[in-house]
C-alpha cells in the first residue's frame, strides 16, 4: 500500500472554519466596543480589557499551533513553499498588530484619554483588516491542501492542543463563542470531537455563561445602532 494511500481519506479541517468565525466576531466586535465604551465606566473597561487579552491569546496559540504543527508538514510534503512562506508572514504581521493592542489595551485601563482609545479602536480595526484577510486565503487556499496531506491524528493534535491551551473554567465558554455561528449540523460535528468532561461543563454552566458575558460585553451596542452578530 502507497504512503497516499494509507494516509486516506485525509482530514477534515472544517472545525478550524468555527474558530475563525470566533475570531473575525470577536475583534471586529472589540473596536466596536471599545469605542462606544465610556473610559470612566472601570467596570466595563476591565471586563472588555480581560476579553480582549482572551481572544488575543486565543489567537496568539492557535497561530503558534499552526507554525509548529502545520506549515512543517506542509512543507515536507513539498506543498508549495511560497503559500507556506506567505501564511508565515502574515502570522508575523498579526502578531506585530496584536503587540500593539496589548500595550494599548493597559492604557485604556489606566483611563488614557481620547488619543489612546483613538489608537486602540484603530488597532483593533486593523487587527480585524488583517486577520480577515488571512483567515480568507488560509480558507480558500491552504485548508484543502491540508485536508490531502494531514492525517486524521495529525490534525486532532491540532484541536487537543488548542483546548488544553485554555484554562478548564474558560474552555465551556469558548464552546460558545464556536457555537454562537454554528449551525445544528456543525455544533453537533464539533462538539463530538470535544472531550466528554469539556461537553459537560458547556451543558451546565458554559451556555449560560457565554450568553452572560457577551450580554455585558455587547450591552452598548444597540444603542448606537452597532450590530452585535
Amino acid at each position: 500500500m502507497s504512503r497516499r494511500a494509507a494516509r486516506e481519506p485525509g482530514c477534515d479541517t472544517h472545525d478550524m472554519v468555527l474558530v475563525h468565525r470566533v475570531f473575525r466576531r470577536e475583534f471586529r466586535l472589540l473596536a466596536d466596543i471599545v469605542e462606544v465604551t465610556s473610559p470612566n465606566d472601570v467596570e466595563q473597561v476591565a471586563r472588555i480589557s480581560e476579553h480582549a487579552r482572551e481572544m488575543l491569546t486565543a489567537l496568539q496559540q492557535h497561530h503558534g499551533s499552526e507554525d509548529e504543527l502545520v506549515w512543517p508538514r506542509l512543507l515536507s510534503a513539498q506543498v508549495d513553499s511560497a503559500l507556506v512562506d506567505c501564511m508565515a508572514a502574515q502570522h508575523d504581521e498579526i502578531d506585530t498588530v496584536m503587540r500593539r493592542v496589548d500595550a494599548e489595551l493597559a492604557e485604556w485601563e489606566h483611563q488614557g484619554g481620547t488619543e489612546t482609545v483613538d489608537l486602540l479602536v484603530d488597532d483593533l480595526r486593523r487587527l480585524h483588516e488583517v486577520l480577515t484577510e488571512h483567515l480568507r486565503l488560509e480558507e480558500d487556499s491552504v485548508l484543502p491542501v491540508v485536508s490531502e496531506t494531514l492525517t486524521e491524528s495529525q490534525w486532532a493534535e491540532l484541536g487537543r492542543r488548542g483546548l488544553a491551551s485554555l484554562p478548564l473554567r474558560r474552555a465551556p465558554i469558548f464552546l460558545g463563542h464556536i457555537a454562537e455561528e454554528a449551525d445544528e449540523r456543525e455544533w453537533a460535528e464539533f462538539r463530538s470531537r470535544v472531550p466528554v468532561q469539556i461537553r459537560l461543563l458547556h451543558r451546565l454552566f458554559g451556555r449560560r455563561g457565554h450568553a452572560r458575558e457577551t450580554a455585558l460585553l455587547r450591552r452598548d451596542l444597540d444603542s448606537v445602532g452597532k450590530v452585535a452578530k
